[in-house]
């Protein structure tokens, strides 16, 4: 999860745009969804394989989903 949001953040830093994180799409949050899917599979003994896949595609999922609905997260105010 810190690899990909730091690698989303520094091309975006990079061509001078604002980063996603910092915008209100659903990105590090799929990222944790797909974690704790993993941890959850994890712990009732399925294979880290099968673990593996299903975070993945979690993560892609809720990508996927969110990008096609405008689903995002609320904004904090300052």
């Amino acid at each position: 999860m810190v690899s990909a949001v730091f690698g989303g953040v520094l091309r975006d830093t990079l061509i001078n745009e604002i980063p996603l994180i910092f915008k209100k799409e659903i990105y590090a949050t799929a990222c944790l969804a797909g974690a704790f899917l993993f941890v959850i599979l994890n712990h009732y003994g399925i294979q880290a394989d099968i673990n593996f896949f299903a975070g993945v595609a979690l993560i892609i999922l809720i990508r996927v989903i969110s990008v096609k609905y405008k689903i995002a997260l609320p904004k904090l105010e300052d």
